[in-house]
């Protein structure tokens, strides 16, 4: 899973960002960080013929009595972008969050991951098209009746 979000960071990722933001990346998504978090987030994996070909995580950045629920670390394996299995990921993690209590989930999308995120219906925060200080767009979606 590590080796797949690497190389999506360094292939495509690295098009967008500076070399220090995607060295910081590859670390915060190193297979020691990611064992972390497996304790404090739901990541989801997606397995074909015994391969990781793609990953997403949902995090809840608010607390116990006022979650906020991102879909987080969208990556799928190069070869297979384009085939549904990011917007399969996403789904997954959106039903989740709605099983949690959520009525809308929030992503951080990359400059290259904005017009994946609009098709699935995320609108961007309060109408604002800019980045934010990572250079990522803030975008959520009401998640109500989607079950």
């Amino acid at each position: 899973m590590a080796e797949l979000i690497k190389r999506n960071l360094l292939e495509i990722t690295s098009q967008y960002y500076s070399p220090e933001y995607v060295a910081s990346l590859i670390e915060h998504h190193s297979p020691m960080q990611l064992l972390k978090k497996d304790r404090t987030q739901r990541i989801f994996v997606a397995i074909e013929d015994g391969d990781v070909i793609g990953t997403g995580t949902l995090v809840n950045f608010g607390t116990p009595e006022t979650p906020s629920y991102f879909g987080t670390a969208i990556f799928v394996a190069l070869e297979l972008h384009k085939n549904g299995i990011g917007r399969q990921l996403m789904q997954k993690i959106e039903e989740a969050a709605l099983d949690l209590g959520a009525d809308k989930i929030t992503v951080r999308a990359a400059i290259n991951a904005r017009q994946f995120y609009e098709k699935l219906g995320y609108t961007y925060r309060d109408g604002i098209e800019l980045p934010d200080e990572r250079g990522n767009f803030i975008m959520d979606k009401a998640l109500q009746g989607q079950q």
